[in-house]
């Protein structure tokens, strides 16, 4: 019987790579995704620089998002 290789596992925190310069390039939607992606695969530093940019953009984040970021004190209120 052949031993089988073991698969190769990349590093966890791969993707907090990324610079903030790099993720103001993204569109709206794309940031959107990434956030939802960096939450589920729980990279809070890649999270974090998804709401910062998300905050400040006119359209960030959707309005059931801003709705409920308010009710938690986050940093993304309703105005």
């Amino acid at each position: 019987m052949k031993a089988i290789p073991a698969a190769r596992i990349l590093p966890r925190g791969r993707i907090a790579k990324w610079s903030k310069e790099q993720l103001d390039k993204l569109s709206t939607l794309d940031l959107r995704a990434l956030l939802a992606n960096a939450e589920r695969l729980k990279e809070p530093e890649v999270a974090a620089l998804c709401n910062e940019l998300l905050d400040s953009r006119p359209h960030g984040h959707s309005p059931a998002t801003r709705r409920m970021r308010a009710a938690a004190g986050g940093a993304g209120t309703v105005k």
